[in-house]
């Protein structure tokens, strides 16, 4: 019995040393399995994968704030596994988001980040691209179209180097969309058919159609060649899924019928783009379609809606402008940054000539320093031309917030209350009607001048013998006067014919 008693203890005593050892081993496995997890988690293939992803679809699909969480989220994960590139990439990313909302100025903070990891990508000829196509955009959006086109070079430069055929291709087409953007804004209207076409050869997709049916509508007046691009668009649009492509196809729809004036047309595709630009969140989508909403029931003498849109209108555009003018002072300052690295840089170069040739050639060093000196002096005045161009945008943008008030509402309503200000305040917005209506008959009383203001703002007899307390019949008689004064032909419509004469 004290045998096998001695016995069970000493296997008990075994147990309580074998079972710890066995746990301790389960969990250093354990630990050293979800090490392994961890790490394949969040591989940089992982990140790369995800990172694809954003790219590709949230931006499409105008997700913009689910697409800045997800980039958010990516950045944090390339940080936990010290993964600069993919950092780099979030930074790209953040800045693609931001500049579809218009938060040009945020953008930049993202450009900076991402321009301080330069080091980490110089050799990544597709993050490279992409990097220097996201300041091209910055630049183009702050009214800087030169530096942009310089960007966009740079872009191109490194997206031929790009070794995947598909990447490589989406961006050469984006490039020279954008290109092609920037050279239709300062007139170059041979180079911008180039790069449309040149982006519609290499991927022919929506966009390029409808900026090709735009090219044609707006600088060659061909409305033959406007519709057949359009069509080529509708056909496009049969196989897209993207909803920026649904926006974009409307809106040169409208933009079409407008010009062949189907105003009804118009405005009902004007009205599908901007419900597609409110739910992608693209406000600068919203500006244009609302200005261009405004004009149509402008247009149609509906006075009351074109104000209404041109309120929104014009909330939107004042905050961009806002937004840009910060923005537009931070890109000079880079600006004058980067000029004055070029002149560092040259004047190392410069100094390394100039050592190497000290001993030997004397002659020569002062030929060389009388260079330097010129081109030194050659840049300080460039600076100085940036810095005074920067200046005067900064103050062409505080001109145009001083302008703000002056609406069409204010002028309702001064005519409403038959306000002694009102004819004053009417020649300060339509600066040319005076003019253009004394051409006509030089011997009009103010009164009369007076009344065609009124005529021109949409305002009916009743409404304008209401608001100037007169008689329907007393106003009758003064129109019929007026359009004998003015040689009005009976079958024209008053309101059309002054217009026509004033616009």
């Amino acid at each position: 019995m004290n045998i096998r008693a001695k016995n069970i203890n000493v296997q008990k005593n075994n147990a309580g040393i074998l079972f710890p050892a066995v746990n301790r081993i389960f969990l250093i496995f354990f630990l050293s399995l979800s090490s392994v997890f961890y790490t394949q988690k969040w591989s940089p293939e992982k990140i790369d994968r995800l990172q694809d992803k954003i790219g590709s679809q949230y931006l499409q699909e105008g997700r913009i704030h689910d697409g800045i969480e997800q980039t958010k989220k990516a950045i944090q994960l390339s940080e936990e596994i010290n993964y600069t590139k993919g950092r780099a990439r979030g930074y790209i990313h953040m800045v693609n988001f931001l500049h579809s909302l218009g938060k040009y100025s945020e953008e930049q903070v993202y450009l900076q980040k991402a321009e301080s990891l330069y080091y980490t990508f110089d050799d990544d000829p597709a993050l490279l691209s992409a990097f220097f196509a996201a300041y091209g955009k910055n630049y183009h959006e702050l009214g800087l179209i030169e530096k942009s086109n310089e960007s966009f070079d740079k872009a191109l430069k490194e997206a031929l180097k790009i070794k995947d055929k598909q990447r490589k291709r989406k961006r050469l087409h984006y490039i020279y969309g954008n290109k092609a953007i920037n050279f239709g804004l300062i007139g170059y209207n041979d180079s911008m058919y180039y790069y449309i076409h040149k982006a519609y050869k290499i991927l022919p997709r929506v966009v390029e159609a409808t900026n090709l049916t735009s090219y044609f509508l707006e600088n060659k007046k061909n409305l033959d060649s406007a519709k057949f691009y359009l069509r080529e668009a509708e056909g496009l649009l049969k196989n897209s899924t993207e909803p920026f492509d649904y926006l974009v196809f409307n809106y040169m729809s409208g933009q079409y019928y407008e010009n062949i004036k189907n105003y009804n047309k118009a405005l009902e595709f004007y009205e599908k783009s901007l419900a597609l630009s409110i739910k992608m969140n693209r406000p600068k989508n919203m500006m244009k379609n609302y200005k261009e909403i405004a004009e149509i029931y402008n247009l149609q003498n509906n006075v009351y809606k074109a104000n209404e849109y041109l309120q929104k209108y014009t909330k939107i555009r004042d905050s961009f402008e806002k937004g840009n003018l910060i923005a537009l002072q931070t890109s000079g300052k880079k600006i004058i940054d980067d000029e004055k690295k070029q002149i560092q840089e040259s004047n190392k170069k410069w100094y390394y000539i100039i050592a190497g040739l000290f001993l030997g050639v004397t002659i020569l060093i002062v030929l060389l320093s009388i260079a330097y000196y010129k081109k030194v002096q050659k840049k300080d005045l460039l600076l100085k031309e940036n810095t005074t161009a920067i200046l005067q945008k900064d103050l062409q943008v505080k001109v145009l917030e001083q302008k703000v008030n002056e609406t069409f509402d204010e002028i309702i309503q001064l005519a409403k209350k038959n306000h002694p200000e009102f004819w004053g305040r009417f020649q300060e917005v339509y600066p040319d009607f005076r003019s253009r209506i004394l051409s006509i008959n030089p011997t009009l009383k103010v009164s009369e001048l007076v009344l065609t203001a009124y005529i021109y703002l949409g305002f009916n007899t009743k409404d304008i013998a209401n608001y100037t307390f007169k008689a329907v019949q007393t106003i009758k008689n003064n129109k019929y006067n007026l359009r004998k004064r003015l040689n009005i032909p009976a079958q024209e419509d008053i309101v059309v014919w002054i217009r026509n004469q004033t616009g």
